[in-house]
């Protein structure tokens, strides 16, 4: 299930992918209004997604935040790994903690990794440009 955190990052990465704000810094208040995110929360989303690269925070009288790039370039796959990576696992077993000890013998494993590659492709392959 994806988190809270999660689609508010997706929300926030969207609105600053539009054309009309890519070039004019958007001020963290103004967002977070628009995308109906609390400020605090937003906050901390920002912070994940300024030390990404993704997005750029200027500071001044007209500062704000742009999108560090082309929405080409970022997949809704990177931004849910980002927000939270488990969040997209369909079956503990896949998890990267190596919590189970029968991955290598298990049928259900193969069929869940199956699948749960179909929607990493498929995550990988919706760009942000396409959202919006």
């Amino acid at each position: 299930m994806i988190t809270k955190e999660a689609d508010y990052c997706i929300r926030t990465v969207l609105h600053l992918s539009r054309p009309e704000q890519r070039h004019q810094p958007v001020p963290v208040e103004q967002l977070a209004r628009e995308m109906d995110i609390p400020v605090p929360f937003l906050r901390r989303i920002l912070a994940q997604l300024i030390e990404a690269g993704i997005v750029t925070s200027h500071r001044g009288r007209n500062g704000g935040l742009v999108l560090n790039g082309d929405p080409a370039g970022i997949s809704l796959l990177d931004i849910l790994r980002l927000a939270d990576d488990k969040g997209i696992v369909l079956n503990r077993c896949l998890a990267k903690d190596g919590c189970c000890t029968r991955r290598e013998n298990c049928t259900v494993h193969c069929a869940m990794h199956k699948v749960q590659t179909v929607l990493e492709e498929q995550l990988q392959s919706i760009t942000f440009d396409q959202l919006i």
